[in-house]
């Protein structure tokens, strides 16, 4: 059975997460990396050559090709041995910056590839996350989904991109070095392959089982520290009421130095590879030298050898080095890869949609058919075998104290908590009923309706674009909606230019009943058929409860199809129509 947390498979593994064009890329950067191998064995070829003619200058004389170049400089002012010798360190240094520009290029065409594999699956991320039912996704710590979407896809470029990349390259190095190797001199070829097999052994039972050890802790408290931290933004005033910040602070700290300490253990063990290797090509080279001593002295021919096992040794042990570190940060980042890897899998189907469609329907009548409605977290149903019809052109009222399903049903009615028996049912424009879910996309019908919740969603930016919701080409109706801040009394608050009025992170900046009057504006100003308000008009006074109201009647006799769920009963006994759920009595006409 192959071992899955092998290399190979890592990279296989890897690859699979790419798409066409990128697989189609990455064979431009398998050409780089092979290109720039090759630049790197002749930059260090260079070395020895240099090296053997200090050793023998004699050389420059008999060797032909020598002393045609000699003779090709000599009339440059460079017609000594020894000038010919600088000439040629010059050429090394000139070698030697060509080969590190070249790459730091090949290094930055491999990055930016990298990354811009981690900015899709970062999107990828996104959707799959937010393709998600109602309770998978509110049931998932807002911690692990900021990490999921946000920070992982980055540390996947990091560790296995750009390290899959980096081991490819230096596998390539360290293959030409060793066919060079064995073709010079088998006698260093088989030392230099026995202090890598020894060194690898060593490095591979020492680290690969703790890392994997660390990998799975930091799966669980990484996004738990976010998620403390996101939790102690939004509830600020009571963290601070509650004189909670340093009990919080202390949680986060205690998770944090447990991260550290792990960041620490494998960042020792990122470098043990290094220190190694060093250990394991002085112990080869002083060796060899003792061995020679201990024979006699010396031969130049020898010392040759000598140089070019200790030059073979200084660039495959730095390559060993960053091997090694590529593969075991790998290793200790597996969690990354099985993320990407299910969001991936789970990919949504084609969220685009025009609302071509929507605009040509003009009423809508809901009807619950027998439908059970039950949380995986429950041993009974919140909701069973229930069955109620919404019509058109009504203000109807959800009632009941709380717990008793008012929630779960707005839920089931938007399409984001499908029954476990039975169905929502849906009439367009008063023809044949469809079915939610089935016969009905929940992204198609999502654009007949119009949605606040019991908690206001409104973040950092104008009033525009929190009516707009930055959606790309959504356009406002500029008179419909002045028309609509002025019945809300939102023209005080808003100023001269209400629509650039800038909000601070959760409309802060407003009072309770004016983001709520807000949030109403976003939607009431889109105009859909269907309007679902959870608690619209709790935190307003009773004057500005009449003003919501009489906009609620108004859209109704347009024949907009609103369901209001609300605790206040007065508000209640005026709607065409009440549901209470507390007691599952028959509709009550006012």
């Amino acid at each position: 059975m192959p071992d899955s947390n092998s290399i190979f498979s890592i990279l296989r593994r890897t690859y699979r997460l790419l798409n066409s064009s990128e697989r189609k890329r990455s064979a431009l950067m398998l050409l780089s990396i092979f290109v720039n191998s090759i630049v790197e064995i002749l930059g260090l070829a260079v070395v020895v050559p240099v090296i053997g003619l200090v050793v023998q200058p004699e050389t420059i004389q008999t060797n032909p090709t020598l002393k045609s170049a000699f003779d090709v400089v000599a009339p440059l002012g460079i017609n000594t041995p020894s000038g010919f010798l600088i000439a040629l360190c010059g050429l090394m240094i000139g070698a030697f910056l060509f080969k590190a520009f070249f790459g730091l290029l090949v290094n930055l065409f491999q990055t930016r590839f990298s990354y811009s594999v981690a900015h899709r699956l970062s999107g990828q991320m996104w959707s799959y996350h937010f393709s998600q039912s109602l309770e998978r996704m509110r049931g998932t710590d807002s911690g692990r989904i900021l990490s999921e979407i946000n920070g992982w896809p980055l540390q996947f470029a990091n560790a296995f991109m750009v390290g899959g990349l980096m081991i490819v390259n230096e596998i390539s190095v360290i293959s030409l070095i060793a066919i060079g190797l064995l073709l010079y001199n088998p006698v260093v070829f088989a030392s230099i392959a026995v202090l890598i097999g020894f060194g690898a052994l060593i490095i591979r039972r020492a680290t690969k089982r703790r890392l994997l050890a660390y990998s799975d802790i930091r799966r669980q408290i990484e996004p738990r520290t976010n998620t403390l931290i996101t939790n102690a933004v939004r509830g600020f005033l009571e963290v601070m009421t509650f004189r909670a910040s340093d009990a919080v602070r202390e949680a986060y700290l205690k998770d944090r130095w447990t991260i550290f300490r792990l960041a620490s253990n494998t960042s020792v063990l990122t470098l043990t590879p290094a220190k190694l290797y060093e250990v394991l090509a002085v112990v080869a080279v002083a060796g060899s030298i003792i061995i020679a001593l201990l024979q006699g002295t010396p031969e130049s021919g020898f010392l040759e050898l000598l140089s070019f096992m200790a030059i073979s040794a200084y660039r495959i042990m730095p390559s060993m080095s960053r091997l090694n570190g590529a593969v075991m940060q790998m290793r200790g980042q597996q969690y990354v890869l099985d993320t990407m890897e299910l969001g991936g899998a789970n990919q949504p189907k084609n969220q685009n949609r025009t609302s071509s469609a929507a605009d040509s329907v003009r009423t809508v009548s809901l009807r619950v058919n027998q439908a059970t409605l039950w949380y995986e977290a429950l041993d009974e149903p919140v909701l069973e075998q229930f069955q109620h019809s919404f019509s058109h052109g009504k203000v109807h009222a959800v009632i009941g104290p709380s717990g008793s399903g008012k929630s779960t049903l707005i839920n089931a009615l938007l399409g984001l908590h499908k029954p476990k028996r039975g169905a929502i049912e849906v009439q367009l424009n008063g023809q044949e009923t469809i079915t939610l879910g089935n016969d009905l996309d929940l992204h198609d019908w999502i654009l007949h309706v119009g949605y606040l919740s019991q908690q206001p969603f409104l973040f950092q930016g104008t009033v525009r674009d929190n009516l707009t919701l930055r959606v790309p080409g959504a356009t406002l109706n500029e008179e419909r909606v002045t028309s609509l801040i002025q019945k809300l009394h939102l023209d005080d608050c808003l100023g001269a230019q209400p629509l650039e009025f800038v909000l601070h992170e959760g409309g802060s900046n407003l009072s309770g009943g004016q983001q709520q009057r807000l949030a109403l504006l976003r939607a009431l100003q889109v105009q859909r058929p269907v309007l679902i308000l959870d608690e619209a008009t709790s935190a307003l006074d009773s004057e500005l409860r009449d003003v919501v109201f009489d906009l609620l009647q108004e859209r109704a006799a347009a024949g907009c199809n609103v369901i209001l769920v609300t605790h206040d009963n007065e508000l209640a006994l005026r709607c065409d129509e009440v549901l209470d759920l507390g007691t599952l009595s028959n509709d009550l006409t006012s």
